[in-house]
């Protein structure tokens, strides 16, 4: 009998964030302007440039004719090394016309260097957006005031780069998304969504390391103003923050020794990070479940009796998943005691959910309350009548009732229902078990397989009630499998309604 079984698994959902563009992360550009002092008119060669340039963004034109005037202003700039004391100017200007190029429409990224206007001399390639980039960093290392300016004419490629990755990740072209990536990081180095994408690669590479580092720089880079501003962030902030856990938890798994438990203490501290910002988030169970694999594996049992008292004194803070949850940990750690405790709580807000059940029961079993062991599997044979598991708890119930009483009836009474129940097992025509019941908002998913356990073929017909937690049925879904002898086949069904919390079936009669 598979004696064990999980309430809440640790799982991460990809998600795509719509990125709104510049604008959406741009500081006030007036204040920007008003503090970086760059004197663009001093030089006429800086200073036509400039006209040029800030005309062409403002304009709209035919992509060919703007990359004659990106050309000519590019020219002169590039004409000699040294502007003197018009040097950032210069570079700010040529910056922009670099960005200019790139951002119209059919322009190479990287280019011959005559093509863009350089001196007939440099006979190279120009990686278009690297070259602005050197560019704005000498003015940002020189005038550091000029960091938010910059920052402006950064983001404008930046846009464009950044929304193509969430489609070149669903389409699964990851190298292409890690290319567009890396030119997008590199032209802007200040988004929140550069390091949550580049966790999300990492991350399919299962290269956890650089994830979780990914992940934690995104965390920092999603600023109060930046959240306040754009929800898209805020989504942002929440994923990352919850898989910068997640990662560190896969990497320190893959180590060894004191390496192992310093990196289970990390990734315990992640955990706790989350779930003290987001303590009613997305992923407030796996988080929950996360931070206990990481605290027994960093040898903190201290932490785990902490968290689990605390749950066992609040369980309305807690969720009917949460409590099972903590509830299935706490029996994998052998405190009993403790997971009978969560469970009970667990069952008072959540009577019907089957895996709850199933794991309280065998709680039960491991404390010796074997009357209360007996009633929950009672209860269980009712919500879930074609699994052979849920008679061979009943039976064994009996059989530790039986084991405490000395009245020779009574415990005859109780043998009886002992072999009553094992052959209940027995005789099941089709045997059930689920591997799935999940949520995507009021949408549910069940799913198992259904074995015929006869000699002959029959058509097994399952109806499912899906229900609230008072019991009361929501709404009612069927399968029907044609099965051959002893074949197993599976069966998906699916609900919607924000009541449901569990579900229950009738006997199947073929």
């Amino acid at each position: 009998m598979n004696a064990w079984r999980s309430v809440v698994g640790c799982v991460l959902v990809w998600s795509a964030v719509a990125v709104q563009g510049a604008a959406a992360q741009n500081k006030n550009d007036k204040d920007a302007a008003a503090k970086c002092k760059i004197d663009y008119g001093s030089n006429d060669q800086v200073n036509k440039a400039y006209n040029a340039v800030t005309l062409l963004q403002l304009s709209s034109g035919k992509p060919d004719d703007a990359r004659k005037k990106i050309k000519a202003a590019i020219g002169p700039l590039t004409a000699k090394s040294d502007f003197g004391k018009d040097q950032q100017a210069r570079n700010a200007v040529l910056g922009q016309a670099l960005v200019a190029w790139f951002d119209t429409p059919g322009s190479p990224a990287v280019a011959p260097a005559a093509d863009l206007g350089y001196p007939a001399s440099n006979t190279g390639q120009v990686d278009v957006l690297a070259a602005a980039d050197s560019a704005f960093t000498t003015i940002e290392s020189a005038h550091p005031e000029c960091a938010d300016q910059i920052s402006i004419y950064r983001q404008q490629p930046w846009a464009h780069l950044i929304n193509q990755i969430g489609p070149l990740m669903n389409g699964k072209k990851d190298d292409s998304a890690q290319m567009v990536l890396d030119h997008a990081i590199m032209i802007y180095r200040g988004s929140p969504y550069d390091y949550y994408f580049q966790g999300q690669l990492s991350q399919r590479k299962k290269d956890w390391q650089g994830a979780t580092t990914a992940y934690a720089k995104a965390v920092d880079l999603a600023t109060p103003d930046l959240v306040a501003k754009d929800t898209s962030v805020k989504a942002v902030k929440e994923f990352s923050e919850f898989s910068a856990a997640y990662a560190q938890l896969q990497a320190a798994q893959a180590m060894s020794g004191d390496q192992q438990k310093e990196g289970m203490k990390k990734a315990a501290d992640l955990y706790r990070a989350y779930l003290k910002d987001y303590p009613t988030g997305d992923n407030v169970q796996p988080a929950q479940a996360g931070l206990t694999l990481a605290l027994k594996a960093s040898g903190d049992t201290a932490s785990i009796a902490a968290l689990w008292k605390d749950m066992a004194a609040n369980p309305t803070k807690y969720s009917d998943a949460q409590l099972f949850d903590a509830g299935t940990q706490a029996f994998s750690a052998q405190q009993f005691q403790t997971a009978v405790q969560l469970m009970e709580d667990g069952q008072k807000s959540n009577p019907y959910l089957r895996a709850g059940l199933f794991n309280l029961a065998n709680a039960y079993w491991k404390n010796n309350q074997f009357d209360k062991m007996q009633v929950v599997s009672d209860t269980l044979t009712k919500v879930d009548p074609d699994n052979p598991d849920n008679y061979q708890l009943l039976a064994i119930a009996y059989q530790g009732m039986e084991k405490g009483v000395t009245d020779p009836k009574q415990k005859k009474a109780l043998a009886d229902s002992v072999n009553v129940y094992v052959t209940a097992a027995d005789k099941l025509p089709v045997h059930v078990t689920f591997s799935q019941f999940i949520h995507d908002g009021a949408k549910f998913t069940l799913a198992g397989t259904m074995q015929n356990a006869e000699t002959k073929p029959i058509t097994a017909t399952m109806t499912v009630k899906f229900v609230d937690k008072t019991g009361t049925v929501i709404t009612t879904q069927s399968a029907s499998l044609q099965l051959a002898p002893n074949e197993t086949k599976p069966f998906t069904m699916t609900a919607e309604s924000d009541k449901i919390t569990a579900y229950r079936y009738d006997p199947i009669k073929p």
